[in-house]
């Protein structure tokens, strides 16, 4: 008798409701810029789990030259998720932290504890403002 695929992703989702206010639970409001740094990475390590063994997951920055001079390049805004892909090289690399360029992204995402109509805009218009510059090129490549 096949598995329920279904059931599956319920317990990932019980999971993670079970461990983001573990934190919480224990510093209170103390920090909440803490908190949400704890969150990122939980949700990290789940998406580690899933993804092939060719992909890394990190935080940090994309760099993308400019071609106009060496001095002049784009650098996206900070990027609580990366999805990269490991076989080639990076830019920067200490612990989850990375620097790369366009060329190995594979997949990015903001992290939200809770979505209201204006922070949903508010990250809308952080992505169009700081990452619209890096989806041509992600595109270009499929």
């Amino acid at each position: 008798m096949p598995g329920n695929t279904r059931l599956f992703q319920e317990s990932i989702t019980q999971e993670l409701d079970i461990i983001k206010n573990r934190v919480r639970n224990l510093i209170g409001s103390a920090h909440w810029g803490e908190e949400g740094r704890f969150k990122e990475a939980v949700l990290k390590n789940v998406i580690r789990k899933f993804l092939p063994s060719n992909l890394s997951v990190g935080t940090g920055f994309i760099l993308k030259a400019t071609g106009q001079s060496d001095h002049e390049n784009i650098l996206s805004s900070q990027l609580d998720v990366i999805i990269y892909d490991n076989t080639k090289p990076i830019l920067f690399s200490e612990g989850d932290f990375i620097i790369t360029t366009t060329s190995n992204v594979r997949g990015i995402l903001e992290v939200k504890s809770r979505i209201t109509a204006s922070s949903f805009e508010q990250v809308i218009n952080q992505f169009d403002n700081s990452i619209a510059d890096f989806i041509e090129e992600f595109n270009e490549r499929e």
